[in-house]
C-alpha cells in the first residue's frame, strides 16, 4: 500500500516538473543565446520561434518584452540577489546600502510560466572574479528556487554555479517575474 502511493506520488512528480528542454546552440561569451533558449523551454517553443534577444542589442528588452505579451503573460519586474552587490561592492572597498533584502520569497505567491521562472546565475564557463560584472549565464528555475534547467547542455546537475556560497539562493542572481496577463 504504501509502495503503491509512493509511486503515485513519484509519477506525479515528474509530471509537475517535466518541461520541454531547449538547449542553447550558440555556446560564446558575450554573444550566447543562453536567454533565447530559457525563454523557448519556459513557452515550450522551439528556439527558432524566439528573438535572439542578444542580437538587438540595447533593445533586447522591447523584443522580450513583446514576445512575453504574445505568449499571453507579461513581465513584472525582477526581483535581485543583493548579496550579488555585496560581494561586488566589498572586491571594490565600496559600502552597500543598508536594509537590502532579498525577496525572493515573492516568487511562491506568483504563478509563472506553469510555476516555472526565468533566472541568471553567473556563468559556469566564462566566470571571472576579477570581472567588473561577471558574465552571467540564464538558467530556469521552480518556486523553491530548484534550478531546473540550464540551458547549456554541458552544464549537467551536479554544476555548483560560481559564488554559489557567498550568494546562497543556488547561486540566483536574480528573477524575471513573468506571470500570466490577468483577465
Amino acid at each position: 500500500m504504501v509502495l503503491n502511493h509512493l509511486k503515485k506520488f513519484i509519477f506525479l512528480k515528474k509530471l509537475i516538473i517535466s518541461m520541454i528542454k531547449i538547449y542553447q546552440t550558440i555556446v560564446d561569451e558575450g554573444h550566447g543565446n543562453c536567454m533565447q533558449a530559457a525563454i523557448a523551454s519556459l513557452f515550450e517553443v522551439s528556439i527558432e520561434n524566439v528573438p535572439n534577444f542578444i542580437t538587438f542589442g540595447n533593445g533586447w528588452f522591447h523584443k522580450f518584452y513583446e514576445f512575453i505579451k504574445q505568449q499571453g503573460y507579461e513581465y513584472d519586474g525582477c526581483l535581485y540577489n543583493y548579496n550579488r552587490w555585496r560581494i561586488i561592492n566589498k572586491r571594490d572597498n565600496v559600502p552597500t546600502a543598508n536594509g537590502l533584502r532579498n525577496r525572493f520569497y515573492k516568487i511562491k505567491e506568483m504563478d509563472g510560466v506553469n510555476g516555472y521562472f526565468y533566472a541568471s546565475v553567473y556563468s559556469p564557463k566564462y566566470y571571472n572574479s576579477n570581472d567588473k560584472i561577471p558574465t552571467t549565464h540564464a538558467v530556469i528555475i521552480d518556486k523553491n528556487l530548484n534550478i531546473v534547467h540550464d540551458v547549456n547542455p554541458d552544464n549537467n546537475c551536479s554544476i555548483i554555479y560560481p559564488e554559489t556560497k557567498k550568494l546562497k539562493y543556488n547561486g540566483i542572481l536574480n528573477i524575471y517575474m513573468i506571470n500570466p496577463i490577468l483577465k
